[in-house]
């Protein structure tokens, strides 16, 4: 039987984000369905742990997983995912500004309700210059709630860096897992220019997009342009959502849930 009140987990990769985390933290612990809330500290410099762990006294849903040394923003979202007890987990930047319950349980309610793969949380009426970026570029934004079971195999998860978010978009592009975007009204966040003023921002900002462009390009060299060009021409045969593997069945191999083809090893 599907239940449509499926417990659900959050996933929050941190890294120096002691100033603006527990707000984050505070909002998450009043969504009564999450039954676990994972930080994955990225060998943060600042008081990040110390913040996380005043948190943890408060609410023994929250879990830290304390990393040694920065991974990368994947690689820490990945770790956090694989940590979860719960299929279905949200992704949740910790410089989140205006961020309410309502809009938590809103990014989660389709994916319980096994209507879409993935939902993403799109930023409007926060202020004008996130909105105007997530109304174009809406397919970058970090917050999204997912069935875990089948994005787990995304090609080259650990390693997307920055361009985690595109990774997961392509790897329901290619399985037609039916994805939804939930505007997020009075949601932003810390811009990078903010947070690391000077040319150290700009430098982050230039990593971002070039990580991005790097996992596009191996994705394409993956599966080869031809059956990429395919793709892009064929319609959606099915709008409907897999069915999450049971723990003691694997999946089955479908037009919808089945690995990247290798058609030649990237170098």
């Amino acid at each position: 039987m599907i239940s449509f009140s499926e417990p659900f987990a959050i996933v929050i990769p941190a890294f120096n984000e002691a100033a603006r985390i527990g707000n984050v933290l505070q909002t998450a612990i009043a969504v009564p369905d999450v039954a676990q809330i994972i930080v994955v500290d990225d060998g943060s410099h600042d008081d990040t742990v110390a913040k996380v762990r005043h948190w943890q006294r408060l609410d023994n849903r929250v879990r830290l997983i304390a990393l040694q040394q920065n991974h990368g923003k994947a690689t820490a979202i990945a770790i956090g995912a694989n940590h979860s007890a719960c299929d279905i987990v949200a992704f949740l930047d910790a410089d989140l500004i205006g961020l309410q319950p309502e809009h938590i349980r809103q990014l989660a309610e389709l994916v319980r309700r096994r209507q879409h793969a993935m939902t993403l949380g799109v930023f409007h009426k926060g202020r004008r210059s996130t909105d105007v970026t997530h109304r174009y570029l809406s397919f970058l934004s970090g917050q999204r709630c997912l069935r875990w079971s089948l994005f787990k195999d995304t090609f080259r998860l650990r390693t997307a860096g920055w361009g985690i978010e595109t990774a997961l978009n392509l790897h329901a592009w290619y399985h037609q897992y039916p994805v939804h975007k939930v505007p997020w009204a009075g949601v932003t966040h810390a811009t990078r220019p903010e947070k690391q003023p000077g040319l150290s921002g700009y430098t982050s900002h230039v990593a971002m997009w070039w990580h991005i462009g790097h996992y596009a390009l191996d994705f394409t060299r993956q599966i080869g342009l031809r059956p990429m060009l395919t793709r892009l021409h064929t319609p959606h045969a099915t709008r409907h959502t897999p069915p999450a593997p049971s723990v003691s069945q694997k999946p089955t191999p479908t037009r919808n849930h089945r690995p990247l083809l290798h058609r030649r090893p990237l170098l």
